[in-house]
């Protein structure tokens, strides 16, 4: 549990300096944000921009959570965090692409960073519960009595 609660801190960490990265984008991109694209104001903002970051890694994170607690091999529940190791290789591939080959190249490199930041985010969360060996719960005799009484 201690170690749930400290990934999950440095998740949030890592998700607002990513939104405080974003959000320091390119007078250009600040420009064609605020005429053309206003769907992506949210980038604008740090705040917002980190929030949105951290709620993405928090479904990630409660998704490959929820997989850790059923009783499999340990195969079986190291399927999970390799799809989305697999996910988070392409998404990061893609961002690489997008920032290289497209106008976002025009946008500054701490933007560029923010995503990046973002995607080895990803990779740090799934690494987490690729690593991690779920608890055993052993019954007590405390255990047992509740059982007998249900």
């Amino acid at each position: 549990m201690k170690n749930r609660i400290i990934t999950v801190l440095v998740l949030a960490i890592l998700s607002l300096l990513s939104g405080i990265l974003i959000s320091k984008m390119s007078f250009i991109g600040k420009v064609g944000i605020t005429i053309i694209y206003n769907e992506y104001t949210i980038l604008k903002s740090w705040w917002q921009t980190a929030l949105v970051m951290f709620v993405i890694q928090l479904i990630v994170f409660g998704i490959l959570s929820f997989s850790q607690y059923k009783k499999q091999s340990k195969v079986k529940r190291s399927i999970l965090p390799i799809v989305f190791i697999l996910i988070g290789v392409a998404g990061f591939y893609y961002t690489y692409y997008d920032f290289t080959e497209t106008s976002h190249r025009l946008m500054k490199k701490s933007f560029h960073f923010g995503f990046y930041l973002f995607w080895i985010t990803w990779f740090i969360n799934c690494f987490f519960f690729f690593s991690t060996k779920p608890k055993q719960v052993e019954l007590t005799e405390s255990n047992s009595e509740i059982n007998e009484i249900v």
